[in-house]
């Protein structure tokens, strides 16, 4: 049975952007490594590359301690209020708490095991040329690509093995963060809506369902102080998306914690 809804998220800090670029890529690799088939294999190694490329761009373990640390803070502070599910919250703080020991585990920087694979190496250096993979290219990864799926699959969760640590915090983090808000019915004058954000609040992320059977989709702006919502209607063809012209309904989460 298809989802009743389709679900669009806007992150509001680089922080979060980062989980959902993680996140994604992980989501990516799983997939293709289910699959039997050479190419999906392929697949499987270049999403590797593509996430170990993000990575070298900051350091993501550190900023994930920080997230860690500030929501456990947040949700301790809660344990003081009344109604609150003390076995549920008592259960998050727990796995928050092993999370930041996993973290505190991770050597080095992240990545920095697959410099050691010259096979890698060669790949990563061939993928920026358009067909630059070929089997005259990389003999190599030809060879690897006729090996059974299981050989292949081992060689794969070895390589990703740190970031599928990693993902697991982020997947803490993210559903945390995602479960901090209900969603509530909103309307879009004539496909646009717009609302200015607490800047009390530490609001992370904003969340748009929508009705699987509409075809259209939000294009979502925001900034420190407010965020506006664009509902674009798919037309047939390959003219370009415009703007919906009616009223849309749609369910709204503004994630803060």
């Amino acid at each position: 049975m298809p989802p009743r809804y389709q679900i669009f998220e806007q992150p509001l800090n680089e922080r979060i952007r980062m989980c959902l670029r993680v996140e994604t890529l992980m989501k990516r690799f799983h997939y293709f490594a289910s699959l039997k088939g050479d190419w999906s294999a392929y697949s499987a190694l270049l999403t590797i590359l593509e996430l170990t490329a993000l990575l070298e761009r900051g350091d993501l373990k550190q900023e994930l301690m920080k997230e860690l640390e500030r929501q456990h803070g947040a949700l301790k502070a809660l344990s003081k209020h009344q109604g609150i599910d003390h076995s549920k919250l008592d259960l998050i703080l727990g796995k928050q708490k092993h999370s930041l020991d996993r973290l505190h585990q991770l050597d080095g920087k992240l990545g920095e095991h697959l410099k050691r694979v010259d096979f890698l190496l060669g790949i990563k250096q061939r993928t920026s040329i358009p067909g630059g993979s070929c089997d005259f290219d990389l003999p190599q990864l030809r060879f690897w690509l006729n090996q059974t799926h299981e050989e292949r699959l081992t060689d794969l969760h070895e390589w990703v093995a740190p970031y599928a640590n990693l993902n697991e915090v982020i997947e803490l983090i993210m559903s945390t963060i995602r479960d901090s808000a209900s969603a509530k019915a909103v309307v879009a004058d004539k496909g646009f809506y717009q609302q200015s954000l607490d800047t009390k609040k530490s609001t992370q992320l904003i969340r748009i369902s929508l009705d699987s059977n509409e075809l259209i989709y939000p294009e979502i702006s925001a900034g420190k102080h407010r965020y506006s919502v664009r509902f674009m209607q798919v037309n047939p063809g390959d003219t370009m998306a415009t703007q919906v012209k009616q009223d849309v309904k749609f369910l709204l989460s503004r994630c803060s914690l």
